[in-house]
């Protein structure tokens, strides 16, 4: 869910819940160490090689590297977390910047787009047409 906050007059700041942001990243991260309790158990039920020979003990290893495909999601949200992810639009200086890096000036932003993403109604991407034809997320 997205918060938006006006701290001071031409100040507006658009960022994610970190309590939400933080749940789901404890959800996540009990999720993965039940996945590496309930691998480990069975690994020390079998001994040391499991039945079927080197394709079942490869198979198990290859299964054992599968939560890593879920780490650029949990660095999300540690972003989300650390408000690095804060899209700040500066009515003083005129720019929009996300976190302490500055996107664009006001001067050449052409449109701003709000997309349904996946055609849902329930997340959206903002995106910013630059002058040059560049689109920024």
């Amino acid at each position: 869910m997205l918060k938006v906050s006006r701290p001071h007059t031409g100040t507006l700041i658009i960022s994610q819940g970190r309590a939400q942001a933080l749940v789901r990243l404890l959800i996540w991260a009990g999720v993965v160490v039940l996945f590496y309790i309930v691998m480990i158990s069975d690994l020390v039920q079998i001994g040391e090689r499991p039945e079927g020979g080197e394709a079942a003990a490869w198979h198990l290893w290859a299964l054992m590297l599968f939560p890593l495909f879920l780490l650029p999601y949990l660095f999300g949200l540690l972003r989300t977390i650390r408000r690095a992810d804060d899209l700040i639009f500066d009515g003083r200086e005129k720019t929009v910047s996300k976190g302490k890096q500055t996107l664009a000036a006001y001067a050449d932003i052409r449109a701003l787009e709000l997309l349904s993403v996946h055609a849902t109604c329930e997340e959206f991407r903002l995106s910013a047409v630059l002058a040059d034809g560049v689109s920024i997320e």
